[in-house]
């Protein structure tokens, strides 16, 4: 350092070390008589792997220093070398980071070195992502052996998520594909959301590349769906398509709920559920004669059939908690008058006279004491039997008697600040008509100068005051001149 030594003279004592394009030539007269490392040590490998551990450590020091200047593709080619023969950690870090190492130099010596995943950096800072890819492939496929990484696959799925170019996406998309589906498709569902949003690889084209990928087809279209949001109806459809095919499957390979058959009925009760978008009749029709009566139930429910809908929940599943779930789904961001009517719907699907079962019984009463909020309390009492006995009711009683007094008391609340309100408005609007004005049978008529004879008068912004028929004929004459005074023209 304190001789501002030309390092490439220290480099030059290791052999292979300067990159051959180098334009070095030692100086003369020679600063040493050693030729080499070689010489220098006298074949102690000891020795040697300190010296090249202290060269490390000063080109690693220097390289960003001045003492670097216009040397720097032989300072980073040369470390690179070292780092790469010593097995150092550092390597990684070098080529990720900005650096000036020689592709043709530094591509031969990892390759010497067995260090394949790092030449695919190298590649990748130097712009040939197709040769880095290659690479990183055939050390997952086991073509060549590096075990620098053991989440490769991992890694290339990454690097394909944010690689711009489209034809090595779709390059590889087969070959991610085929090692993990479900792994494989993040290179389409998490790629940059500004990217997506531009549609730069088209979403229709990803999903004919996925037919062969169940799996991954079904990852994609939740990803546009439910992440996305997009809402297109074939995308929606296509989706509760794939849920429904997937459910029928494996119910015909075994009667018994697995957890993957119940995953996808909760995912397809949702989809149907929360989107508007499907093709509501294609859907049912697939259904129909399968034992999907929960699904059913809901599909009608967005045909606005309840009463379909609540017949299959009450009398085939026999399910009263998904009957009043039902009703509560089913009418959200609804009117009070919309909730009401779904929830009498129900009970009367209970009370049905051609039906005597005490299950049906005790859920319309269960319905009526856990929902009394949702119900007409005077219809009710025209629907139940005349054999209920006030007892049995009498949560709900309690309840809609509390309802409606509330009701009337708010009412009474509400109209008492209407009524104080108006009577705000009403002062106001007193106070906004001024001073009052005082006719006597002194004061007269500034048309005629006949005294008033009835309290009934018209007054001018001026403040003068006529008699009615006078302002009449007068704004009669005044329409016959086509001309009025300012102080007549209003009255």
């Amino acid at each position: 350092r304190s001789g501002q030594l030309d390092v490439r003279e220290l480099i030059s004592l290791y052999p292979f070390l300067l990159p051959t394009s180098s334009s070095f030539i030692r100086s003369h007269p020679p600063l040493h008589e050693y030729a080499d490392l070689n010489q220098l040590t006298q074949g102690d490998q000891e020795k040697m792997t300190k010296c090249k551990r202290f060269l490390m450590s000063y080109l690693n020091e220097v390289r960003s220093t001045e003492v670097a200047n216009g040397y720097k593709e032989d300072i980073d080619t040369a470390l690179l070398k070292l780092y790469a023969e010593a097995n150092h950690e550092s390597l990684l870090d070098l080529l990720v980071s900005e650096n000036f190492c020689l592709l043709t130099d530094s591509a031969a010596w990892l390759e010497k070195h067995k260090k394949y995943f790092a030449l695919g950096l190298l590649y990748h800072y130097n712009g040939q992502d197709a040769a880095a890819l290659q690479l990183w492939v055939k050390i997952v496929d086991g073509d060549i052996q590096d075990s620098t990484r053991s989440d490769l696959y991992e890694y290339i799925v990454d690097f394909l998520t944010f690689c711009s170019d489209q034809d090595l996406v779709w390059k590889y998309s087969e070959w991610v594909l085929q090692k993990n589906e479900e792994v494989g498709v993040q290179i389409f569902t998490k790629r940059p959301l500004e990217e997506q949003e531009k549609n730069n690889i088209n979403p229709d084209d990803i999903i004919s590349c996925l037919n062969k990928y169940p799996k991954a087809r079904v990852k994609y279209l939740e990803h546009l769906v439910l992440e996305r949001k997009i809402e297109k109806e074939k995308y929606h459809t296509h989706l509760a398509v794939l849920y429904l095919e997937a459910i029928l499957q494996l119910k015909s390979v075994t009667t018994d709920n697995c957890t993957e058959t119940t995953e996808l009925l909760f995912k397809l009760r949702s989809l149907l559920q929360k989107s508007d978008l499907y093709r509501i009749h294609f859907i049912l029709d697939k259904i129909q004669g399968t034992d999907l009566h929960m699904e059913s139930a809901i599909l009608y429910g967005k045909l606005e059939e309840h009463e379909k809908a609540l017949h299959i929940l009450v009398h085939e599943l026999k399910d009263f908690h998904a009957a009043e779930e039902y009703c509560v789904w089913n009418s959200e961001n609804r009117d009070m008058q919309y909730r009401r009517r779904l929830f009498h719907m129900l009970l009367s699907v209970y009370l049905n006279p051609g039906t005597s079962d005490c299950a049906l019984v005790v859920a319309a009463v269960d319905l009526l004491n856990n929902h009394a909020a949702e119900f007409d309390a005077a219809l009710v009492l025209q629907v139940v039997p005349d054999s209920w006995s006030v007892q049995l009711l009498s949560p709900f009683l309690a309840g809609a008697v509390r309802q409606s007094i509330h009701t009337k008391r708010m009412t009474q609340t509400a109209l008492g600040l209407a009524q104080a309100e108006n009577l705000i408005y009403k002062h106001e609007k007193v106070k906004q008509k001024g001073t009052p004005i005082l006719l006597s049978d002194k004061k007269v008529c500034q048309v005629c100068q006949n005294p008033f004879c009835e309290p009934v008068f018209v007054r001018y912004p001026n403040g003068g005051m006529v008699h009615t028929h006078c302002a009449a004929n007068r704004h009669l004459n005044s329409k016959m001149t086509h001309h009025s005074s300012s102080s007549s023209s209003q009255t």
